[in-house]
């Protein structure tokens, strides 16, 4: 499957569930849970999750029996700003076994100044609720977002230096990015800060560095075999894992709710959980279809 056909799918998908489908951390005024959105047809799921109301969120997700591998399209967001650099697109398989927590991250960006970096989105083996530092080394998908750009200068798209003079530099495979004039440097998992008139990274494996003329891309990072590419500008960091099995994907936030059997499995309540519920939460999967 090529990318631009992932990304349509990804696209697709979330119009189709719309939201409050499944469980997330955060819960609006008239009770609707956002964040995350599951649908299992046929032995196929699909699990979509995005930032929510905003800032990081993380999501738990517990591998179904049966499944081996999932497929990630993880997009990091554009940078913040008249002229916010480009988030990464990530397209790739990881192998799984049944029962393992997935921690899923996605940032809405960060990074101050005039305007945020754009945030990341990842998939770790363990959580930034227990040891931050542990959770960013455990990532094994990164999306980075883009710097932010402004009218002093543009913001590099995610893996990119920002192109003017005075810009941040991009996020590497063992840094953060240098920063710019009058920023700071990029760290691990997070863009540099602009300063008081300037322009932050973007967030990434290691993340962009800051500076008065455009923020720097965040870095990448993607297992053997995944393909890379930008994220269509505007877009918001997000996660989408598919997988095949009989089993129904669905659940709630902060909760022990069991998700029902494929093809009648609803998602839970916000109380309830399962496999694709928040960070907290201690679902259980459903059993196979009859």
């Amino acid at each position: 499957m090529g990318i631009a056909t992932a990304v349509g799918i990804a696209v697709a998908s979330a119009l189709a569930m719309g939201p409050g489908t499944a469980a997330a951390d955060e819960v609006a005024a008239d009770g609707v849970v956002t964040g995350v959105s599951c649908s299992t047809t046929d032995g196929h799921s699909t699990c979509r999750y995005d930032s929510g109301f905003g800032g990081e969120q993380e999501y738990v997700l517990v591998v179904p029996g049966g499944v081996q591998t999932v497929t990630v399209t993880a997009l990091g967001g554009t940078g913040g700003g008249m002229q916010g650099g480009r988030g990464g697109l990530v397209v790739t398989e990881i192998p799984v076994t049944p029962g393992q927590e997935l921690y899923i991250v996605v940032d809405s960006g960060r990074g101050g100044g005039l305007a945020s970096g754009g945030g990341f989105s990842s998939i770790a083996t363990q959580s930034i609720k227990n040891d931050r530092q542990a959770a960013l080394l455990s990532r094994v998908v990164v999306a980075p977002g883009g710097g932010a750009g402004g009218l002093a200068g543009a913001g590099g798209d995610a893996g990119t230096s920002a192109p003017g003079p005075g810009g941040g530099q991009a996020g590497t495979q063992v840094a953060g990015g240098v920063a710019g004039i009058g920023g700071t440097d990029g760290t691990l998992g997070a863009g540099g800060s602009g300063g008081p008139l300037g322009t932050g990274g973007g967030g990434g494996y290691f993340g962009g560095g800051g500076g008065n003329a455009g923020g720097g891309g965040g870095s990448f990072l993607v297992p053997a075999g995944g393909a890379t590419d930008l994220a269509p500008r505007g877009a918001g960091a997000s996660v989408q894992i598919d997988m095949d099995s009989g089993l129904a994907v669905s659940g709630s936030s902060d909760g022990n709710g069991s998700a029902g059997s494929s093809g009648s499995g609803s998602a839970g309540s916000s109380g309830g959980s399962g496999s694709a519920g928040s960070s907290g939460g201690n679902g259980s999967i459903g059993g196979p279809a009859s």
